[in-house]
């Protein structure tokens, strides 16, 4: 089966008061590309999270973003005495000085920086752990199925594509002996029309077609593209892991293709090469987006 690089997947774990939830999406890239948002809680554990996506996803740009809800998570406020016992004796010090009144009021302390410490509190992360694997497996899991689904769609659209170039392939084998003999009439034609009165032996003659025969024979081409085209069609019975291969075999196809173009030199053979070379490139997009 094919897998394609497009997904998305969400997943969440509620357990003792704590919610994880974690939103996956992957496009296509050469190679697995991971890219994390992840909660102050969690960060130590980046590499962790890494181990577990890099184990159900070969390839791809893949997105992750997870928040946590918690509990146990708050705010602890703490009074800074050392620094309230320096402001209380500096304002005294400077009311003396200057004749005020010594009394400070308990909000106007409060207000001075440094003095209130409110620090944020997470829940312990050994108990958000096993939250998070729950929820990330859960979100694979979701973007795994939207990828075999797009995978699915893919193979439909491969399959039906590379019928249509085996039947263009068929339809320039048919036509190969007619251009054959097309070109050796109109070399027979352009001999005579260059000779003149001259008499031209046959030897001389059939020797000029066997050349052009060796010049514009497109068997071998033929033979190849067919391989490749079974070579093609087993990678998508065998799936798994199939972009580059089929990157390949349609950069071979491609190349043959246009060979015969080359070789035949025959408008008709010239408007089914463009069909193989159009379909080709169609391919070589697609493929892109599978693993």
């Amino acid at each position: 089966m094919l897998i394609s690089m497009t997904g998305f997947g969400t997943g969440e774990a509620t357990s003792g008061g704590s919610t994880v939830s974690v939103e996956i999406r992957s496009v296509n890239h050469r190679f697995l590309d991971l890219a994390f948002k992840l909660p102050r809680v969690l960060q130590n554990r980046e590499q962790d999270i890494k181990d577990l996506v890099r184990a159900r996803l070969a390839r791809g740009r893949v997105s992750i973003t997870m928040s946590v809800e918690s509990a146990a998570a708050g705010r602890a406020v703490t009074i800074n005495e050392a620094a309230l016992e320096q402001y209380l004796k500096q304002l005294r010090d400077f009311a003396k000085r200057h004749g005020l009144d010594e009394r400070v009021s308990l909000d106007a302390l409060m207000q001075l920086p440094e003095v209130v410490m409110v620090k944020e509190t997470d829940p312990a992360e050994d108990v958000l752990w096993p939250l998070v694997e729950e929820g990330l497996n859960a979100a694979l899991e979701s973007c795994t199925r939207m990828r075999l689904e797009e995978g699915r769609a893919l193979e439909k659209d491969l399959t039906e594509r590379m019928a249509l170039i085996g039947r263009t392939v068929d339809t320039i084998e048919s036509m190969a002996p007619a251009v054959a003999k097309k070109q050796i009439e109109t070399l027979r034609k352009r001999v005579a029309q260059l000779a003149g009165d001259i008499k031209v032996s046959e030897d001389r003659i059939a020797a000029e077609i066997v050349m052009l025969g060796d010049r514009t024979d497109i068997t071998e081409e033929i033979t190849r593209l067919k391989s490749h085209l079974a070579q093609f069609n087993k990678t998508i019975s065998d799936g798994g892991e199939v972009s580059k291969k089929m990157t390949y075999l349609l950069q071979e196809m491609h190349r043959e293709a246009t060979t015969i173009g080359s070789k035949a030199a025959d408008s008709e053979v010239i408007q089914h090469v463009v069909v193989l070379k159009e379909e080709t490139e169609k391919l070589r997009e697609q493929v892109q987006n599978l693993e």
